[in-house]
């Protein structure tokens, strides 16, 4: 036997074990696929509540600065 076909030997049993390995991935993500749309969804949630807090926080932020502003104006 030649080393290009025990290369091509090689290269065909390393192809179908990389395959079969790739099916147990594809088959895990299959079964956890509920879980993940789960960690998907607290996620979402998550940033939706981060970007409220931002946005009340930024109108507080302004509403207290503009308050002081206004209170130091009436002092001087």
């Amino acid at each position: 036997m030649d080393v290009g076909q025990e290369a091509l030997i090689k290269l065909e049993a390393h192809e179908k074990e990389c395959l079969v390995r790739y099916q147990n991935i594809q088959d895990t993500l299959n079964d956890h696929k509920e879980r993940f749309d789960k960690l998907e969804t607290k996620a979402e949630s998550g940033f939706q509540r981060i970007e409220k807090i931002i946005m009340y926080g930024g109108t507080f932020v302004l509403g207290a600065l503009s308050l002081l502003i206004t209170m130091l104006e009436y002092v001087r």
